[in-house]
């Protein structure tokens, strides 16, 4: 499983090459977010601090954390973004394992954070993460559906959103992020994760890409990532990341 899915990823990372680094990009705004963001190799003043509290819940379930925990790689990506967007509310759906969770929260210890998810064996991961960080996350379970109206209203602008599709069906994440999108502004920025997760997704990304509402996008192809400053001309682009 291992060797198919590290195939797979060169695969991806070959086809995207002439994509990587900026290189192509005549927009100043997306030259220095692809160089000054996405590609930033700079440590972060919290990575040192969060690897060692990931690796600490990590030692007391081990077998559980190999199934939720993803690429260190792309929680240090979501905190670079958050913490270049400054955003004052944070709302993520689909907390899972809760590390994208505590990144993001430290990220921007000031901002109102909400993170809703279903039940699941991931819940118990995510509750032993957040006690080892003392930056206030608003973590909430059940229906998402029926959580997420309360949790915009109370945001009341939505600066920054993380969206983990997961097992919800096309029809439903789309209420979801029409709900938010109502909420957003010219700063917002919103992350979808797994764009190619399932066609449907795939194509209903295309479809974002394409929505003359949202602004400039980009494709990581692990995550796709809307802006919503309509000042600057829409553009599409897609980075070897």
């Amino acid at each position: 499983m291992k060797r198919k899915m590290f195939y797979k990823r060169a695969l991806i990372w070959l086809l995207r090459f002439r994509h990587r680094k900026g290189y192509g990009v005549h927009s100043p705004f997306a030259f220095n977010l692809i160089t000054g963001v996405f590609f930033e190799k700079a440590p972060y003043y919290d990575y040192e601090y969060l690897r060692e509290i990931v690796c600490k819940a990590r030692k007391k379930s081990p077998a559980l954390w190999k199934r939720y925990i993803d690429s260190f790689r792309i929680y240090e990506l979501l905190f670079r973004l958050a913490n270049d967007a400054k955003p004052h509310t944070i709302l993520e759906i689909g907390t899972s394992a809760g590390v994208s969770s505590l990144y993001l929260s430290c990220s921007r210890k000031e901002a109102r954070f909400i993170t809703l998810d279903e039940k699941s064996p991931a819940n118990d991961l995510a509750i032993r993460l957040f006690s080892y960080n003392s930056n206030k996350i608003d973590y909430r379970t059940g229906d998402v559906s029926a959580l997420l109206p309360e949790a915009i209203y109370e945001l009341n602008t939505l600066d920054f959103l993380l969206l983990h599709p997961g097992e919800y069906s096309l029809s439903t994440i789309q209420t979801m992020f029409e709900q938010c999108m109502n909420k957003s502004n010219p700063c917002s920025v919103f992350v979808i994760q797994d764009i190619y997760s399932s066609s449907e997704i795939k194509n209903w990304w295309r479809e974002l890409v394409a929505d003359e509402r949202l602004g400039i996008t980009f494709d990581l192809y692990d995550m796709g990532i809307i802006y919503f400053d309509k000042k600057k001309i829409k553009q599409h682009y897609i980075v070897n990341f």
